[in-house]
């Protein structure tokens, strides 16, 4: 199996999970992200392992031919952006999120769950 359908796969039953999640307990959400981003360690390491993961796919994996998989790529490319924002930004990343968000979590969870399906029925 080709890596990069494995990462698709994958990355569907996350978004698809995540999306369930958004639509059905959207509404703790907040309390979530309040207590995460309450615990600065826990911050800084959750950007390191996502720099870390990204980097590790974008290093042998960076695609730009016009398929389908450049959507991976750029799926990897806003995951190292999130971690240096986890590590270089927390407090403005939190409020931007909670601030912005908060009322149309169930529309992000619907939009996660087609593109997950998507992902996962795409190899």
């Amino acid at each position: 199996m080709d890596f990069t359908i494995l990462v698709a796969k994958i990355l569907g039953i996350y978004l698809v999970v995540s999306g369930l999640f958004l639509i059905f307990k959207g509404k703790t959400v907040p309390h979530l992200l309040k207590d995460f981003f309450d615990h600065p360690a826990t911050v800084y390491l959750t950007g390191v392992i996502l720099i870390f993961l990204s980097s590790m796919y974008l290093v042998q994996y960076n695609i730009w031919d016009g398929t389908w998989k450049v959507a991976i790529t750029i799926f990897a490319w806003l995951v190292m952006l999130k971690g240096l924002s986890y590590i270089l930004f927390p407090q403005a990343l939190n409020k931007v999120v909670v601030a912005k968000f908060r009322k149309s979590f169930g529309v992000y969870g619907a939009v996660a769950i087609i593109i997950g399906v998507y992902l996962f029925f795409l190899g």
